[in-house]
C-alpha cells in the first residue's frame, strides 16, 4: 500500500508563533523544524507498522518545514522549490495523510491559521465556498481517487477537516486559545500519538471515501494589500474582481493549484 504524506509546520505540537518559530528568519525556526521532523518520523513508523509498503513525504511549508538530515530512513522525499502540484501524486497511491496542518484564515482560535500565505492572503473561495489548504489538498487527492484518511494539527484544523471527511482519523496536537497561543501536547506525547494513530489510520483506508469537488472550478483569492492586485491581474486568464480580489478558472484542481 502506497501512502503520500503532505506536511506543514504550523500544526506541530508546541508551534504557536509566526515570528518566533515558522518564518525562515525566526529565532526558533530550526528548533521548530526539528520538532516537526521527529513527529513526522513517528507518524511514518506507525504508517509502516500499519502495512504501508512505500511512504512519500512532501515538505509543504513555504521556506521548508523539516530537518532533512533527521528524516526517517524509509521515507521518499519530495523536496525543493518551486514545487508544482501534484508533486508526483497520482492514482498509484492508496492513502493521503495531512500532517501538521492549520485551519483556514480568520478561523476563531485557529492556531497560526491562514490560507496559503499569512502575509498576503485574506481569504480564498473555491466554487463559492470559503476554503483553505486542508479542504483544497483533500479535494486534490480526491481528484485522483485517493482518500484523505489522517490529519494532525490543532483542534480547529481537525474540525475543519471533519467538515469534509467526517470519519477522518486525527491527532489533535493542541487546543487553540488564539492565533498565537494554545494548550499543547508535549513533543513526546505528540510523537506517541502520531505513531499510534498513524497505525490506526492504515486500518481505516478502505472505509474512508475520497473527498471530491465537482468541476469546473472557480478560485477566488482576496489579498490583504490592494497594491498586489495589479500585477496579478496582468497574468493571462486572471480576472480582477475588485480592489482586493481576483479569480481564476480551471477544469482540474491541478490546474488551479499550479496557477493559484
Amino acid at each position: 500500500m502506497n501512502v503520500f504524506i503532505l506536511g506543514d509546520l504550523e500544526g506541530t505540537a508546541g508551534i504557536v508563533d509566526f515570528q518566533l518559530q515558522t518564518y525562515s528568519d525566526a529565532k526558533y525556526y530550526e528548533q521548530a523544524k526539528q520538532l516537526a521532523t521527529l513527529e513526522i518520523n513517528s507518524l511514518i513508523d506507525g504508517v509502516l507498522e500499519g502495512g504501508a509498503s512505500e511512504v512519500w513525504f512532501l515538505d509543504g511549508h513555504g521556506p521548508g518545514g523539516i530537518d532533512y538530515e533527521l528524516m526517517h530512513c524509509e521515507a521518499k522525499m519530495v523536496i525543493g522549490r518551486p514545487l508544482a502540484a501534484p508533486w508526483g501524486l497520482d492514482e498509484s497511491f492508496d492513502a493521503f495523510f495531512l500532517y501538521g496542518h492549520h485551519s483556514m484564515a480568520n478561523t476563531e482560535r485557529g492556531v497560526l491559521c491562514h490560507s496559503w500565505s499569512s502575509r498576503t492572503i485574506a481569504n480564498c473561495w473555491l466554487n463559492g465556498n470559503l476554503i483553505g489548504e486542508i479542504g483544497f489538498n483533500a479535494a486534490l487527492a480526491g481528484s485522483f481517487g485517493i482518500p484523505t484518511v489522517f490529519i494532525s494539527g490543532d483542534d480547529t484544523a481537525v474540525t475543519e477537516m471533519q467538515g469534509y471527511v467526517p470519519n477522518i482519523v486525527a491527532v489533535e496536537t493542541k487546543v487553540g486559545l488564539s492565533q498565537t497561543s494554545a494548550i499543547s501536547l508535549t513533543p513526546l506525547k505528540s510523537r506517541q500519538l502520531h505513531q499510534e494513530v498513524g497505525r490506526e489510520a492504515m486500518k481505516k483506508v478502505s472505509t474512508i471515501q475520497p473527498f471530491t469537488i465537482d468541476p469546473p472550478y472557480e478560485f477566488v483569492t482576496e489579498l490583504l494589500d490592494a497594491d498586489h492586485i495589479a500585477s496579478k491581474a496582468k497574468q493571462p486568464d486572471v480576472e480582477r474582481v475588485d480592489t482586493h480580489k481576483f479569480k481564476i478558472f480551471g477544469d482540474t484542481l491541478v490546474e488551479i493549484a499550479q496557477r493559484r
